[in-house]
């Protein structure tokens, strides 16, 4: 199933290519969380508030830190090797009440597969094998604060 050229049209219409700034810890009211930073062209950042094991999870991906077991990350990545499909992108569309929604988009002999799933283990598995990650620009312009805000570099 690829995508038509109007398809392709509204994905780069509606769509933003985004990079992984870094995983860091942030002050809330209870004490401190991880957040990753997803950053666009416009020194916007998406800051995304995940749990410990997927900040550990995308660090060491971003660091290529030697792990001596697999991870779960790892893990997934060596099944969807092995059954012959790629992750083609990562797709974070939507926010509800604080709650991001994201889309791995899997290729597999031509055709492509959606699973829904969390950005923090959709990054988690993009970081792995360099995958694009795309936001919405109505997710951006309703969840993204300026870079300066967070006084990241």
């Amino acid at each position: 199933m690829k995508e038509t050229k109007t398809e392709e049209h509204d994905f780069k219409e509606n769509f933003q290519r985004v990079t992984i700034s870094g995983v860091f810890m942030a002050n809330i009211p209870e004490g401190t969380a991880p957040v990753v930073f997803l950053e666009n062209d416009d020194n916007r950042v998406l800051p995304i508030y995940i749990g410990a094991a997927e900040a550990f999870s995308i660090q060491c991906a971003i660091e290529k830190l030697p792990y001596p077991r697999p991870l779960t990350h790892d893990l997934l990545i060596s099944m969807i090797e092995g059954l012959d499909s790629n992750i083609e992108k990562v797709i974070i569309d939507d926010i509800n009440d604080g709650i991001f929604f994201a889309r791995i988009i899997l290729s597999k002999n031509g055709g492509e597969y959606e699973f829904d799933a969390r950005p923090s283990d959709s990054i988690a598995l993009a970081v792995r094998v360099d995958a694009p990650v795309f936001v919405s620009r109505k997710v951006m312009e309703n969840a993204s604060v300026d870079k300066e805000a967070y006084k990241l570099r």
